[in-house]
């Protein structure tokens, strides 16, 4: 039996260290010494001749032996030991600016009463002015009642706040708009809905994300009339990611698509990704559920199995087929986002679509999306790189057109 590799270093299990040039060679030691894979990254002295050293483990056990070989060997060596994690998380992931210019006094009554008084007379008297003349054009929440945070079970809303922030940053940074990261104390559906109903008149748009898919269902039929744009991660992200993922690895695997066989693992948990691969050109198509049919029915279908969509986290696959692994609770690191599909794939172009066009997005935006995606995969990739500079802009640009067509707009 082959030997098992070792693990790569993960910078979630990062420390960053001050030393001075003295204490060098005592960190490559105990970095050799580490249980466990540990890389090292060291930067120019400082002014003060202090050394700053990046140390990344390939796990949290490996980094507690680190950080306590490091305190114990180095002494008054260590002038410095911060846990890079919860200092980016302890800091806040998103801030606000002002767009407003304050350099005046003149700047400065632009915003007193008597300003705020003629631009509200007016909106009194135009409604539909709202987005043009406040921010609410370009202000997203991102909500989460933190009943599916990654692999955790039902949390707190307030504890789900880090994952919302990383996820309120990203959307940031590829669509430019105003995202608000807001948890919600949410104990039944219902209350979802009303939070976004709250919300309503600040917002343009609610992204539901680390939430069950079947409270996401609940709280959107209950928020048809709310003028808001409604966004999830599951079927705005994650399932159009994972229909195009699965078009591609096909056709890597010299497949052809309208004759492959696949199976769909707890498809459940996918949202509209069925109805996706039916719309990209599969017609064998087998929806199975191991808690209900067990783990030896999915083997008696092998030799009728071109892939398997596992969006279930199979331990023991049957042998030599191709697995499309796309579990929303473990999505792949950002490195490795070329081999399977994470939400950011799509969500922000689909974001962004909605917010520019002021249309909700609809079954053929999502088909769009899902073309969009696999134009943008390279040979030999099953996905493309989620830092692709033309990612955003190609499925951005599919879905606007899908949502002028649908509306009857040119």
């Amino acid at each position: 039996m082959p030997a098992t590799p070792p693990a790569s270093a993960n910078p979630a299990f990062s420390i960053r260290i001050h030393i001075p040039e003295r204490a060098l060679a005592a960190v490559e030691a105990a970095a050799i010494d580490a249980p466990g894979t540990v890389s090292t990254q060291t930067c120019p002295p400082d002014v003060t001749g202090a050394h700053r050293v990046l140390l990344d483990a390939d796990s949290g056990s490996t980094l507690a032996w680190l950080t306590s070989a490091l305190r114990e060997r180095l002494g008054a060596d260590l002038l410095l030991c911060e846990d890079l994690v919860f200092t980016t998380a302890s800091t806040g992931k998103l801030s606000q600016h002002i767009s407003a210019s304050t350099a005046s006094d003149h700047d400065v009554a632009l915003l007193d009463a008597d300003a705020d008084r003629r631009v509200i007379k007016h909106l009194v008297d135009h409604p539909e002015h709202i987005n043009r003349y406040t921010g609410r054009g370009h202000r997203v929440a991102l909500v989460s009642d933190a009943s599916a945070v990654l692999d955790f079970d039902h949390l707190p809303a307030s504890i789900a706040l880090p994952a919302v922030e990383s996820q309120a940053v990203h959307l940031r940074r590829t669509t430019g708009l105003d995202i608000l990261p807001l948890p919600v104390a949410a104990d039944h559906a219902g209350d979802l809905a009303a939070a976004v109903r709250l919300l309503a008149p600040g917002i343009i748009a609610a992204v539901f994300i680390h939430t069950r898919l079947d409270h996401v269902h609940a709280a959107q039929a209950v928020l048809t009339d709310c003028p808001v744009l409604l966004l999830d991660s599951i079927n705005d992200g994650l399932a159009i990611a994972a229909a195009a993922a699965t078009y591609t690895t096909l056709r890597q695997h010299n497949i052809d698509v309208q004759q492959a066989r696949v199976v769909c693992v707890a498809p459940n948990r996918g949202g509209d990704l069925c109805g996706l691969l039916v719309a990209s050109g599969i017609t064998d198509l087998t929806l199975y559920d191991p808690l209900v049919q067990g783990i030896h029915a999915l083997h008696e279908l092998a030799d009728r199995t071109d892939l398997i969509v596992d969006l279930f986290g199979l331990i023991a696959p049957p042998p030599g087929i191709p697995v499309l692994h796309a579990r929303p609770e473990t999505p792949p690191p950002f490195a490795a986002a070329t081999t399977g599909p994470r939400p950011l794939h799509t969500l922000p172009g689909l974001l962004a679509a909605a917010v520019a066009t002021g249309n909700p997005i609809t079954a053929h935006a999502r088909i769009a999306a899902v073309r969009a995606l696999i134009e943008q995969t390279r040979p030999g990739q099953i996905l493309p790189p989620l830092d692709h500079p033309s990612l955003t802009p190609a499925v951005t640009s599919a879905v606007v057109t899908a949502l002028m067509r649908n509306s009857g707009e040119t």
